[in-house]
C-alpha cells in the first residue's frame, strides 16, 4: 500500500477502494494513483455490490471507458515501482477531508471523495461520468455509495453511528431558517399588482411544463421583477392544480451564505433545504439574485460555484424554481453555465410604458396613502411618472415614480400643511421632490412657467455684450429643444462656438447654465490630446488602474444628466476623442468601459474652438473687407474637423471680434462687480472720465479680448486700493474716487 494512503484517516470502504486503485495503477504500470484510478475502482466495487441491479450496467461502462482512457493517455514506466498519489489525487483527498471537517475527527468516507472528485474540474473522469449518469441520477448514486460505505464503517450502520451521522441525515427542521414562507400572500388582494398579465401568464405556462419547468426572470433594476413574482403568488390559486397545490417559498441566499466557516457548509445547507421541501411534498422555490449562487469569475479566493449543486433538484418533478436577476448580472455571472441555464426558460421583463406605469401607481397609491396617512391629489401619479422618466435618468419605471410618491409622503409627514385635517400631496410638492432627487432647479421642471425661457435671451444679453447674434442662435436652439421639436434620441443641442480668445464663448456656456438652473460640466480638452485620453473620459479598460472608478465624462453626466456640457478648446483633443463624441451627438448616448450606457438626451453640448486664430489677422485685409475674425476662423475650422463631425452639429456659432463699445460695457460690468465686493466693507469707488478712458485704452485689445481688461484692473486698480482698505482711511468705510496722475491711476478719498 502507498504511504500516501496510510496518511489519511479513511473509512473501510474508502480504504478498500484506494487499495484497489493502487492495484490498478500497479498492474497498468502507472507511476501515480490518479482520480481516474479511484473512480474506476469505485465503479468496479459498486457494480459488484449492486445486488438489485439498480443502475444497470452503468458502473461497468464507466469502468471500461476509464480503462480505455488510462491505457491510451497515461504513459507506462519501464520497471516496477510503487505508485504514489498524484498531486491532483492529493488535492481531491484534502478537499474530501474539508467536506466532513465540521463532523470532527471522523474517517473520510468514499462518498466525500467522490463528491470532491466531481467538484474538481481537472479530473478527466468527470466527462465519462456525465456520459453515463444523468443529473437526475447523481443524488441516487451518491446515496447508494453512502449506503455501502455506512455498512462497512466500523462495523455499524450509518443510522446507528452517532459519531458519523451527517447533519443532512439527522431529522431536523433547521433548514426552515433558510427559507421565507410566501404562502401568506395567497389571495391577499392588497398585495396584488396591476398589469403584467402577459408576464404572469408566461410564468404559469413555464411552471406547468413537464421538463425545464423553471423560470428565470431577467430585467433592469426597478422594473418590478420581484413584484411580478409576489403578484403571481397572490393569484396562485387561480392557476391549474398542478402548480396551484404547490406551496411557495423564497430561498434566502444571504442566510445560506452567512457564517459558512468550513467547505461544504453551504452545500449541506442547500441540500438539507431542498430535501426538506421535498419531504413536505415539494413546492415553488423563488431565488432572488440567483446569480450569487454562481460565485464571482476571476476571484483569486475561489468563490464557490453552487449552480452544480442545484442541478439534481432542477430536474425534480416535485420542485419548481423561479430565479430573479438583472441583465448585467446574468451576463457577468451566469454566462457559461450552460448546464444550469438550459433547465430554465427565460422571461425578459421590459420597462413599462408611461401609461402602464400610471396604472401601476394608481394601483399601489392606497398603500402609501395608508402608510403616510395622506391623500394623493388627482393627477399626482401622472406627474410623478412623467417627471421621473424625464429627470431621473438611470432609474426605471415604475420604481422611480414610486420613489417620488414615497419621498413626498415622508416629506409631508415631517412638514405638514397647516389647516388641513388630512395631509395632501399636490403637484408642486412632486416638482420639489424631483428637483431634489434629480439635482435640478424647480424652475426647469415646471412646464407651465415659461417666464425663464421667454426672457432667456434678455438675461444673457445683460451679462454678455456685443454677441447678440451668437446669443440668438443659442437661445433658439434651447427653445426648440424645450418645445419638443428636436429628435428625442439626440442631445438638446450640439453647438460649436468659434471666435478669437476673450470674446465670451466660455462665458455664454456659464451664463446659460445659470439661467437654466442646470449643472455646468466643464472639460479642458487640452488634457485629452493623447490617444489614450479616451480612457479618461469613458473609463479605463478592464484590468487597468481606475477601471472601478468610471470615466470623468460618463460619470459626470450620469450624476447630473440635465446639464450644459462645455468642451473647451475642442481642437486640442485627440482624434479618438472626436470619434467618441460622434455617437453622443448622433444618438445622445455613450457606452463607458463597463458597458453601461449614459444618456445625453438632456444635455446641451457646447464646444469652443480657437482653431485658425493664426489666420485671423487676414480677416480685414483688402479694401472694404467686411470679413470678421470669427468668419476667417470658421473657414479654417471646417478644414480642422472631419466632415462627419461638423455634419452632426446643431449649429456653428461665430462670435464677433472685440470692439471698443463691447470693451466699454465689459469695463463697466467689471467695475460694478468690484463695487459689490467693496460694499461688504462699506467702501465705494467711482472713476473719473480720465480714469475710465485710461483703463479702456490699456485694457482694450482685439487680440486678447476681455481678459486683458480683467488683467489691467488686477494689476493697476486693485493695488492702489489694498493699502487704504487694510491700513488707511478706507479700513472701516469710505468713498473714494479713482483719477489719473502722471499717466497712472491715483486714489483720492472723498469721505
Amino acid at each position: 500500500m502507498s504511504k500516501n494512503i496510510i496518511d489519511f484517516n479513511l473509512s473501510p470502504f474508502a480504504r478498500e477502494i484506494l487499495n484497489d486503485a493502487h492495484q490498478i495503477a500497479s498492474i497498468m504500470r502507472h507511476e501515480f494513483i490518479m482520480p481516474e484510478h479511484f473512480m474506476m475502482a469505485t465503479a468496479n466495487l459498486c457494480n459488484f455490490a449492486d445486488e438489485n441491479n439498480r443502475f444497470g450496467d452503468k458502473f461497468e461502462k464507466i469502468s471500461d471507458d476509464i480503462n480505455k482512457i488510462l491505457a491510451e493517455h497515461v504513459p507506462q514506466v519501464d520497471e516496477e515501482i510503487e505508485p504514489t498519489m498524484s498531486s491532483l489525487m492529493k488535492k481531491v483527498m484534502n478537499n474530501a477531508r474539508k467536506i466532513i471537517q465540521q463532523e470532527g475527527d471522523v474517517p473520510i468516507p468514499a462518498t466525500a471523495i467522490v463528491i470532491a472528485t466531481l467538484n474538481t474540474s481537472e479530473c478527466i473522469c468527470n466527462n465519462i461520468l456525465a456520459q453515463h449518469i444523468s443529473d437526475k441520477e447523481i443524488a441516487d448514486v451518491l446515496s447508494f455509495i453512502m449506503s455501502i460505505d455506512g455498512k462497512s464503517l466500523r462495523g455499524y450502520d450509518l443510522a446507528d453511528n452517532d459519531d458519523y451521522i451527517s447533519s443532512s441525515t439527522k431529522p431536523s427542521n433547521d433548514w426552515m431558517k433558510y427559507i421565507i414562507d410566501l404562502n401568506p400572500l395567497r389571495g391577499d388582494v392588497s398585495k396584488a399588482i396591476v398589469g403584467r398579465k402577459k408576464e404572469m401568464s408566461r410564468l404559469a405556462q413555464i411552471l406547468c411544463r413537464c421538463d425545464k419547468n423553471n423560470a428565470l426572470i431577467v430585467g433592469e433594476p426597478g422594473v418590478g421583477k420581484s413584484a411580478i413574482v409576489k403578484g403571481f403568488v397572490v393569484q396562485l390559486d387561480s392557476f391549474p392544480p398542478k402548480i396551484a397545490q404547490l406551496p411557495a417559498y423564497e430561498l434566502s441566499v444571504t442566510t445560506i451564505l452567512a457564517n459558512a466557516q468550513y467547505q461544504g457548509d453551504i452545500e449541506q445547507r442547500i441540500a438539507s433545504t431542498m430535501n426538506g421541501i421535498k419531504q413536505l411534498g415539494g413546492g415553488i422555490i423563488v431565488i432572488d439574485d440567483i446569480h450569487t449562487l454562481a460565485g464571482s469569475k476571476g476571484d483569486a479566493n475561489g468563490s464557490r460555484d453552487l449552480t452544480g449543486m442545484l442541478l439534481p433538484y432542477l430536474d425534480d418533478e416535485s420542485l419548481r424554481f423561479i430565479g430573479i436577476t438583472t441583465f448585467e448580472d446574468a451576463t457577468r455571472h451566469l454566462d457559461g453555465h450552460n448546464r444550469f441555464l438550459r433547465r430554465f426558460r427565460r422571461i425578459d421583463i421590459d420597462e413599462p410604458t408611461q401609461q402602464e406605469a400610471i396604472e401601476i401607481l394608481n394601483g399601489v397609491k392606497r398603500r402609501y396613502e395608508k402608510f403616510h396617512d395622506i391623500r394623493i391629489a388627482p393627477g399626482v401619479t401622472e406627474r410623478a411618472v412623467k417627471l421621473s422618466k424625464r429627470f431621473l435618468s438611470g432609474k426605471a419605471l415604475p420604481d422611480s415614480a414610486i420613489d417620488i410618491i414615497d419621498e413626498a409622503g415622508a416629506y409631508r409627514e415631517l412638514n405638514p400643511l397647516k389647516g388641513y385635517k388630512k395631509q395632501v400631496i399636490h403637484n408642486d410638492l412632486i416638482d420639489n421632490i424631483v428637483a431634489q432627487l434629480g439635482n435640478v432647479e424647480t424652475k426647469i421642471i415646471d412646464d407651465n412657467d415659461t417666464t425663464p425661457l421667454r426672457n432667456l435671451g434678455d438675461y444673457m444679453r445683460n451679462s454678455i455684450f456685443g454677441q447678440d447674434q451668437a446669443i440668438k442662435q443659442v437661445v433658439e436652439a434651447v427653445l426648440t429643444a424645450r418645445a419638443g421639436l428636436t429628435d428625442d434620441h439626440k442631445p438638446q443641442a450640439s453647438l460649436l462656438f468659434v471666435g478669437p480668445t476673450g470674446v465670451g464663448k466660455t462665458e455664454v456656456a456659464r451664463v446659460l447654465s445659470e439661467e437654466l438652473g442646470v449643472t455646468l460640466h466643464k472639460f479642458d480638452m487640452s488634457e485629452y490630446s493623447e490617444s489614450y485620453s479616451v480612457s479618461k473620459l469613458i473609463g479605463s479598460s478592464p484590468g487597468y488602474v481606475g477601471y472601478e472608478e468610471g470615466g470623468r465624462l460618463t460619470e459626470a453626466v450620469r450624476k447630473n444628466p440635465h446639464c450644459v456640457l462645455l468642451l473647451d478648446e475642442i481642437e486640442k483633443a485627440h482624434e479618438k476623442v472626436y470619434d467618441s463624441l460622434l455617437q453622443v451627438m448622433d444618438y445622445a448616448s455613450l457606452t463607458d468601459s463597463r458597458g453601461r450606457k449614459v444618456d445625453f438626451s438632456h444635455a446641451i453640448i457646447i464646444m469652443t474652438s480657437n482653431s485658425g486664430a493664426q489666420y485671423a489677422k487676414l480677416a480685414g485685409i483688402g479694401f472694404g473687407s467686411t470679413v470678421t475674425t470669427g468668419d476667417a476662423m470658421l473657414s479654417e475650422v471646417k478644414k480642422t474637423f472631419k466632415p462627419e463631425f461638423i455634419n452632426r452639429l446643431s449649429g456653428i456659432v461665430v462670435f464677433n471680434d472685440m470692439s471698443r463699445d463691447m470693451a466699454t460695457l465689459i469695463l463697466n460690468k467689471k467695475i460694478a462687480e468690484l463695487n459689490e465686493r467693496l460694499n461688504e466693507r462699506n467702501v465705494e469707488i467711482s472713476l473719473t472720465p480720465e480714469a475710465h478712458n485710461w483703463l479702456l485704452e490699456h485694457g482694450f485689445s482685439a487680440k486678447y479680448g476681455a481678459r486683458e481688461i480683467e488683467r489691467v484692473i488686477t494689476h493697476n486698480l486693485k493695488p492702489i486700493l489694498v493699502n487704504e482698505i487694510l491700513f488707511g482711511k478706507l479700513s472701516k468705510k469710505g468713498v473714494a474716487e479713482v483719477g489719473v496722475e502722471n499717466d497712472k491711476l491715483a486714489l483720492s478719498i472723498k469721505k
